[in-house]
């Protein structure tokens, strides 16, 4: 089996490294919006001169007379530049397939960023990093200072250059072979896992795991240091010291919630043979609720909360993680229905709103079943996630192996006396 998995190392870049490096970041930045402004306003006259479309090989070929109209493109690596195209040709790809929206123009505002795709040109050690304009030859930049804070698996395939905040780092993209993993013996392992705001993950056997990155406090600085950048002058010094403080400030942020869900992920895939998720689409849960002039929104502050809440726990790049980290141990990771799993109950089944009093209390209204409400729905997100197995035709082995490990570790709930037991359905054991 091949996998792909990617190592960032913080570098030390001199002064005239990073220079260097803003150099090369702006210049693969106007290569990439010149190619997307050829590719979106131009491409119908492009299609009738020469019966073609527009596409990544023929904007690399027109790299060197590029080069002839702007000199300085000249004192870049042409693999950096042809990357840019690359990641362009990508961006419509996913488009087209409906994975992502239309591509849009880089702003220098988002961040500095290049790619060396060719394995022969650079080369690493334990403690530098030789690249093209960088330790290659003499009197170029020289090598570039990093720190392998742990060991580099695979061989690596391309190294990419980033300035997250203040901070420079190198993300090096590797592939090996492992042997594929062997399915799990015995009874199977089965979590369900609701994912909310207050308690941003929930577990079926009764943990509640994660916390806010964006503190009361946190929020504050964030604040302060937005206020002092919008009284700064635009194109001064002072109002670009300003950005670097807000950009460091929430670079910090995104590294530790991260951090946080990686840590996370990794224990309930190493803990666990299946793992059942709500398929939550995300995008449309935070739109904006501003609407337009024509019609406009209602509680629009009160959404943007909730908004600004939800992306802060992370809850897609949880299960991103989730799934690529089953996937290397030979886990699973099952996707179900989210529709009213925190409002039915697992003792009666019975489906009503006035179930969930409280943001941590259930209590049915037709069988008086209590439980807390986060762990409560993360058990019923688990079976559905059984059902959905058992329909799919998981094998009778495997399906007997499933209901027996469920039955036999189920976190048990206390049911007040004359509640209900759960109705029998096939394939599901009762909870």
């Amino acid at each position: 089996m091949k996998i792909t998995q990617s190592y960032r190392f913080r570098i030390y870049p001199t002064k005239a490294q990073e220079e260097a490096f803003r150099q090369i970041s702006g210049c693969c930045r106007l290569v990439y919006n010149l190619g997307l402004e050829q590719r979106r306003d131009h491409w119908r006259r492009y299609l009738r001169i020469e019966g073609r479309q527009i596409g990544q090989v023929s904007q690399i070929n027109e790299l060197p007379a590029l080069k002839q109209a702007f000199p300085f493109l000249k004192e870049v690596p042409s693999h950096c530049l042809q990357q840019a195209l690359k990641d362009l040709d990508r961006a419509y790809q996913n488009f087209f397939a409906g994975t992502a929206s239309y591509p849009t123009f880089r702003r220098k505002v988002d961040g500095d960023s290049f790619r060396f795709p060719d394995p022969k040109q650079f080369s690493l050690t334990k403690s530098w990093l030789h690249t093209p304009k960088f330790g290659r030859r003499k009197g170029d930049n020289g090598k570039i200072r990093i720190v392998r804070h742990r060991r580099v698996k695979g061989s690596v395939k391309t190294v990419t250059i980033i300035r997250d905040g203040r901070h420079w780092y190198a993300s090096l993209a590797t592939e090996r072979v492992v042997e594929a993993p062997a399915a799990p013996a015995g009874d199977l392992r089965v979590v369900g896992i609701d994912r909310g705001v207050t308690n941003p993950i929930a577990l079926s056997d009764g943990r509640l795991l994660g916390r806010q990155t964006e503190t009361a406090r946190r929020r504050a600085r964030a604040r302060r240091l937005q206020q002092a950048l919008a009284r700064k002058k635009k194109g001064s010094a002072n109002r670009r010291r300003a950005a670097e403080r807000l950009a460091a400030f929430k670079a910090r942020e995104a590294r530790r919630r991260k951090d946080r869900l990686h840590q996370i992920s990794s224990e309930i895939v190493k803990s666990h043979d299946v793992i059942v998720l709500e398929d939550l689409k995300i995008a449309n849960m935070t739109r904006s609720a501003r609407g337009c002039p024509e019609a406009p929104g209602r509680m629009v502050r009160q959404k943007a909360g909730l908004n600004r809440e939800i992306l802060d726990r992370g809850w897609g790049m949880f299960g991103e993680m989730l799934s690529y980290k089953a996937a290397w141990a030979g886990k699973r990771v099952v996707r179900v229905r989210p529709h009213d799993s925190s409002r039915t109950c697992i003792a009666c089944g019975h489906v009503a709103a006035e179930n969930r009093k409280t943001q941590a209390r259930f209590c049915c209204v037709a069988c008086g079943h209590e439980a807390h409400a986060d762990i409560h729905a993360a058990q019923e997100i688990r079976r559905r996630g059984v059902a959905q197995l058992t329909a799919e035709g998981l094998s009778a082995s495997a399906c007997g192996e499933l209901c027996t490990s469920i039955s036999a570790k189920q976190e048990q709930i206390p049911v007040p006396p004359g509640a209900r037991s759960a109705p029998s359905q096939p394939g599901v054991p009762p909870l």
